[in-house]
């Protein structure tokens, strides 16, 4: 399967309608050790990610995803929007110049996402965060297409089981980064709010992936 600038368009609304869906579900998650603002960061992120997208006139995936992810970054300047929208614009440059992506090419993409997302926030897997669902998703994809050779399709449903596994995982952990931290081990018991966008993206890039094959 070979993705086009429309397909990462529709891809775009596909996460931003799910953000929608979960809205409250994210505030609830958030309000327990942090500000409560995630379902509204993220729907004004992805609504941002998503219009310029929608506008945008070329066929170059990495320039339309770079900048779409600096829209995001201008329109939610948190420190979810920060990770998410670095991801966005580091997947674009990895593709940059290409009109189509293979599942090759993919992998290369989401590997610089979450690469992104190490380097801008400095945590590492078991800090209670979005790498403890990316990551094991990342190790998914590539285990799913380049050892068993998997269609992209077939590797996304693998990873969308590993991704609410690895969330539910998050329960037992303890916070080390942002406003969680200050809870120390009465972090433990509650969700990773951040695992949580983790999981509604993979959900949604499979559910469009599905629907397209």
């Amino acid at each position: 399967m070979e993705l086009s600038i429309n397909d990462f368009k529709e891809m775009m609304e596909t996460i931003r309608d799910k953000t929608y869906e979960q809205k409250d579900y994210l505030i609830q998650l958030d309000s327990a050790m942090g500000d409560g603002d995630l379902g509204l960061t993220m729907t004004t992120g992805f609504d941002a990610a998503t219009d310029f997208m929608n506008r945008y006139q070329g066929t170059d995936i990495g320039i339309a995803l770079m900048q779409a992810g600096m829209a995001m970054n201008n329109a939610a300047a948190s420190t979810m929007g920060t990770l998410i929208s670095t991801a966005i614009i580091k997947a674009g440059k990895s593709v940059k110049g290409k009109n189509n992506v293979d599942s090759d090419l993919y992998l290369v993409m989401a590997t610089a996402a979450v690469e992104g997302i190490k380097e801008r926030g400095k945590a590492k897997v078991g800090d209670k965060t979005i790498l403890d669902v990316f990551v094991p998703v990342l190790k998914t994809l590539k285990k799913a297409m380049q050892e068993e050779k998997k269609t992209i399709v077939e590797a996304y449903k693998a990873a969308n089981l590993i991704a609410k596994e690895s969330f539910e995982a998050t329960k037992d952990m303890v916070s080390k980064h942002g406003r969680a931290r200050y809870y120390g081990e009465k972090s433990r018991g509650k969700h990773d709010p951040g695992s949580a966008i983790a999981v509604l993206i993979t959900e949604a890039i499979y559910s469009y992936l599905k629907c397209k094959s």
